[in-house]
């Protein structure tokens, strides 16, 4: 919230009375004209506005236009000590929520800003918000249906994927019970010329193709990357036989290459399941199926197989552990997840068959992820010259799958410890750089925003950082200096009170007094006599001790 008026009396006075009341829950901040506050409005949402409508030069209604053309959310104040009902027309009719004579206390000011908090958590629940949030829901629908079915084809945490609730939440069209017909593609070649945004396209107009030839069946198309898909086909209606829903998709499925072929100039190979899977086996069919399109037939463009599953065979992986799980693990480094990253890899290593081959490709994707890690590190850390790098590129040095594993998980534990221990330094500089800046500037502007600046954060952000770090918000820790060096000054007695004032950041004597009173129980002048009496005292105790 943002206090508005051309007598900093007012504005002070504002601000330490809304400070008080913690259950507002306001972040605070001040401005002595409407050009300050338009400063202030062009670097941070507003959300409540409290201003005064007789200022000079840009009074409040123009101030109200110039926020409304910019922030039409933010819930607008006025305080005015003129009860001219015209003024008062004018600022309802420019959107103001409210209108508060400053003779009506401070009481009238706090309802009022409680009703435009009532008025902001309702804009956000209505019908406009939710339609918004659906369309952009809508719009990441693609990339969630993708993060769901690799999900699936990793084979971990089957239940969850299969949860009908989740079908309904990732708006998919198939029945996670009985069995589903499974369609994986690529595009075997692209015009010269075609730009990644042209390929992406594409891949879309394949998938809809793909919709408009197989709209007799249940359908979901899934877009892997710019050149790869998979589709899953389920029968229209229950009670339809599988036999007559499979026949007609092998059946569709030259129609739509020749489609793609004939009207987009795409060239696609299609491998389909010579029958329906259980969601339990998709994982399995789903390696078989990209061996069968990396394998290839003939000149491998344009293949139309069906592929025949082998249960009992093990498929071989050309990206084996696959991309879910290097994925998991490098969100896991990246974001210093340690828990969620060991248990990733102690999955997975659980999962890998027992041949060589496997093992090996599985170790040397982890630690490369690691080597990149590593080099991210500070010059001269050990971890960048030392045996790290060499041993985790010789597998061989292990003694066992498992010795390799615990090798995998030391190295890092010693890169999530340097990521914590760098967040901690960081951080503490941080915070002894802005108190150093604090007690040099207790005379100056130290609200959040200009504290912010100073150190490249997110006001909001700098708030919560500080408090999680300190124990303490910025307000008290400025407070207590505050305080501080206006008893150190007052025991000077060459400062004049209104001098000491100025000099610990208070634009009146008559704000600091209160402030000084409120946090110590005594007036600045009650504090200085108390100090010269027990000067005088210790005075006269040594001359006696004399």
């Amino acid at each position: 919230m943002l206090i508005v008026d051309d007598e900093p009396y007012t504005v002070d006075g504002l601000y330490e009375m809304l400070s008080d009341i913690p259950d507002l829950e306001l972040d605070l901040y001040r401005a002595y004209s409407a050009e300050d506050a338009m400063q202030l409005l062009t670097r941070i949402r507003m959300d409540i506005v409290l201003s005064d409508i007789r200022m000079p030069g840009m009074n409040g209604l123009e101030l109200l236009e110039w926020i409304r053309a910019r922030w039409p959310r933010c819930k607008v104040l006025f305080l005015t000590g003129f009860s001219d009902i015209q003024y008062a027309q004018q600022a309802l009719r420019g959107g103001g929520v409210d209108y508060i004579l400053k003779t009506e206390g401070d009481e009238k000011i706090v309802l009022g800003l409680r009703n435009a908090i009532r008025a902001l958590n309702e804009e956000m629940d209505n019908d406009r918000a939710i339609a918004k949030a659906r369309e952009q829901y809508l719009r990441a629908l693609p990339l969630l249906q993708k993060e769901w079915f690799l999900g699936l084809a990793d084979a971990r945490n089957k239940a969850a994927h299969l949860r009908p609730e989740r079908f309904l939440e990732l708006d998919i069209p198939l029945s996670p019970q009985g069995q589903v017909l499974f369609v994986g593609g690529k595009v075997d070649r692209w015009e010269p010329g075609y730009g990644s945004s042209d390929q992406m396209l594409m891949c879309y107009a394949i998938q809809n193709v793909a919709v408009e030839l197989l709209a007799q069946a249940k359908l979901l198309t899934v877009l892997l990357d710019a050149s790869r898909f998979v589709w899953m086909i389920q029968p229209s209606a229950p009670e339809e036989e599988w036999s007559d829903t499979a026949w007609f998709v092998k059946g569709t499925l030259e129609s739509i290459q020749l489609t793609c072929k004939n009207v987009l100039n795409v060239p696609v190979s299609l491998v389909c399941t010579d029958a329906p899977v259980s969601w339990e086996e998709l994982p399995r069919t789903y390696a078989q199926l990209k061996q069968t399109l990396m394998l290839g037939l003939g000149d491998g463009e344009e293949m139309l197989v069906t592929m025949n599953r082998e249960p009992d065979s093990e498929p071989l992986s050309y990206d084996y552990p696959g991309a879910f799980v290097l994925e998991e693990l490098k969100q896991a480094l990246e974001s210093g997840y340690e828990v969620a990253f060991e248990r990733t890899l102690e999955e997975l290593y659980a999962r890998i068959p027992n041949r060589i081959g496997l093992h090996t490709q599985a170790y040397y994707a982890v630690a490369m992820l690691l080597i990149a890690r590593i080099n991210t590190l500070e010059p001269g850390d050990p971890l960048l010259g030392g045996p790290a790098v060499g041993q985790l590129m010789n597998l061989s040095a292990h003694e066992s799958r498992e010795a390799a594993l615990v090798y995998l998980k030391k190295t890092a534990a010693e890169l999530f410890s340097r990521r914590q221990r760098l967040l901690v330094e960081r951080t503490d500089s941080m915070i002894l750089k802005i108190n150093q800046y604090i007690r040099e500037h207790l005379h100056g502007d130290l609200s959040l925003v200009a504290l912010a600046e100073f150190v490249y954060l997110n006001p909001t952000y700098l708030s919560v950082l500080y408090k999680k770090s300190t124990g303490k918000t910025l307000s008290e820790h400025i407070a207590e200096l505050r305080v501080e060096k206006a008893k150190e000054l007052l025991a000077r007695p060459e400062f004049k009170i209104h001098e000491i004032a100025i000099a610990v950041g208070f634009g009146n004597a008559g704000y600091f007094t209160r402030f000084f009173k409120k946090h110590t129980g005594a007036t600045p002048q009650d504090y200085r006599n108390a100090v010269d009496m027990a000067a005088a005292w210790k005075e006269t105790n040594k001359r006696q001790d004399f």
